[in-house]
């Protein structure tokens, strides 16, 4: 019944659109996997949010605190002279790969912003998502269970069978104490825990959120990319592609998967996409713009073993069957990432040819550098397209890097924007460069945070064996570090295990229709707490690993542009 509700013009583009190979999800699949976000949206609304803001669960997005637009003033917005748009890889929060993170850090460095475009986000997944199908089960099987063990109760009652009253007795306190408990245990998913934190800062925080998440295969974790506004000073505007596309479905179209099929496109290009961008328009003050944001992929399919996949890329995007003849730059590795960029500036420049909103601007990891030579290829081909943010963007985890040279914990410059050609005017400074920047860890507000809270080790190197004593886990390590762990590092580090651990005692989850302690691998999240939070701050290898573990394995970009 609930797929039914699903209508069939979303499901006639989502086949059409997924007629190629290479990367393309199924209809069934991507049929099931919204159904699925869709439920996994209203409970969230049911059992965490309830009322305390308004949360819009669609076919094409999801929208957490919808109603932020009442708290939109356009002239405010023009007072504040300008609109800062980002874009962030918050790696993964919410799994328990990354199940160190500090929200309430992650939520300050996106409150310098107003609206960021969000990658890397995720569904409940693992044990989370584990838990929270109990907890749904018993909600809407335990009624029922519970309603009929009253009635063999009084069966027995009149049977006189005291050894099965007492039983049944038994089993009823268990089941109605199991559904009283039971919404309380439902989990949040990483994404609301970012907007939980961010509303702290400011309460017209809101999310949208795309309607499922993606991966380049079927195993592959699936992610999510989202929109981050502020709603004081942005709100979401009709855009007007998802509004021609998905002319016959409901709901307000701010927000869609981008129409990359043959009608729009002139050929199909969406099996190109391993995770598909999402669109969607915005104003703030006399600006109003739309943002195309995605997590570019990694890993081209092997141009040997996986041949057809190869071709089934670089024909739409570049219409030739070989990498081997596009030119410098472009190589076995990066390939289907420039396949990727192609399209997306194409596309870009299909909307503005056709719609009245021309101020497009995409933002993503990219898993490209700008020094790539290829990229000179690429923007002369399209002629309208400029490509910003030349510095690194992803973070090192060690020190110095292979030729000895101090890394300052940036690594590969990956994350862009790319915006219109001689466009865009009022987001230049005066010498008419773009006002771009990247956010630094190892200065201000984050360093110092990072400082006060997190590091551990000494400042000076200090090249010898230092055997620990029994910590609150009970295990001695012994190791060879580069830096000193200080006593009151020590102190510190042990103090926020012990407090990890208190935490972890405290959850509980459904097991056979009970509650009980979830008391699975503390022992090892501790452990990887210890290792991978502290003492990895001690090797010269891992040393800027803390940033990635509490915060992201990314740093934002910026853009500023006036709004007046």
């Amino acid at each position: 019944m609930f797929m039914a509700k699903l209508h069939y013009t979303l499901w006639i583009f989502i086949a059409l659109t997924l007629l190629g190979n290479s990367f393309a999800k199924t209809v069934e699949e991507d049929r099931e996997a919204i159904a699925e976000f869709l439920q996994e949206c209203r409970n969230n609304k049911l059992y965490l949010i309830k009322d305390e803001f308004d949360v819009d669960c669609g076919e094409l997005y999801q929208h957490y605190n919808s109603n932020s637009d009442k708290q939109y003033s356009q002239s405010q917005a023009r007072r504040n002279g300008q609109v800062r748009i980002a874009g962030f890889n918050l790696w993964h929060p919410g799994s328990q790969n990354s199940g160190y993170k500090d929200y309430k850090l992650i939520a300050q460095i996106i409150d310098k912003s107003d609206v960021v475009g969000a990658l890397e986000l995720l569904p409940l997944v693992s044990l989370d998502a584990k838990n929270n199908s109990e907890v749904v089960s018993i909600l809407a099987e335990g009624p029922a269970q519970l309603r009929s063990l009253k009635r063999e109760l009084n069966a027995a009652n009149r049977s006189g069978d005291l050894d099965e009253v007492q039983e049944l007795k038994a089993k009823i306190t268990i089941i109605s104490d199991t559904l009283k408990k039971a919404p309380s245990l439902y989990r949040e998913p990483g994404y609301l825990k970012v907007l939980s934190e961010l509303r702290k800062l400011d309460s017209s925080w809101s999310l949208i959120l795309s309607p499922r998440g993606d991966s380049a295969k079927p195993t592959h974790v699936k992610e999510l990319t989202g929109f981050f506004y502020r709603g004081r000073s942005v709100k979401p505007i009709t855009n007007e592609h998802c509004q021609e596309t998905y002319s016959r479905t409901s709901g307000k179209k701010y927000a869609c998967f981008p129409n990359l099929r043959k009608s729009f496109m002139g050929r199909e290009t969406s099996h190109v996409f391993s995770r598909r961008p999402l669109l969607g328009s915005f104003k703030s003050g006399s600006f109003d713009f739309s943002l195309l944001a995605s997590h570019v992929v990694f890993t081209s399919p092997h141009p040997v073993e996986d041949k057809e996949d190869m071709e089934n890329i670089l024909r739409p995007s570049f219409g030739v069957s070989d990498y081997k003849d596009l030119g410098v730059g472009l190589d076995s590795t990066n390939y289907a990432r420039f396949a990727e960029a192609k399209i997306i500036m194409e596309f870009m420049q299909k909307l503005k040819r056709k719609y009245k909103e021309k101020d497009i601007i995409y933002v993503g990891d990219m898993n490209l550098t700008a020094d790539n030579p290829f990229w000179s290829n690429l923007l002369k081909e399209t002629g309208e397209h400029e490509l910003l943010i030349e510095v690194e963007t992803s973070l090192s985890l060690a020190k110095v890097n292979y030729r000895g040279v101090p890394t300052n914990a940036m690594a590969s410059n990956y994350d862009h924007f790319i915006v219109p050609k001689n466009s865009l005017s009022n987001c230049k400074k005066e010498n008419d460069d773009y006002d771009t920047s990247r956010l630094e860890y190892l200065s201000g507000d984050v360093y110092r945070y990072i400082s006060d809270n997190y590091i551990v080790r000494s400042k000076r190197i200090k090249n010898s064996t230092q055997v620990y004593p029994e910590d609150i886990l009970e295990e001695s390590l012994t190791e060879s570090y580069d830096y000193s762990l200080t006593k009151t590092g020590e102190r510190h580090m042990k103090k926020m295990i012990s407090s990890l651990e208190s935490q972890l005692k405290k959850v509980y989850t459904i097991k056979r229709g009970e509650i009980v302690k979830d008391d699975s691998r503390i022992n090892q999240r501790l452990s990887y707490f210890r290792d991978r939070v502290f003492l990895s701050q001690l090797s010269n290898n891992t040393f800027y690993r803390v940033y990635k573990e509490v915060i992201s394995d990314h740093y934002p970009i910026f853009l500023n542009c006036s709004n007046r």
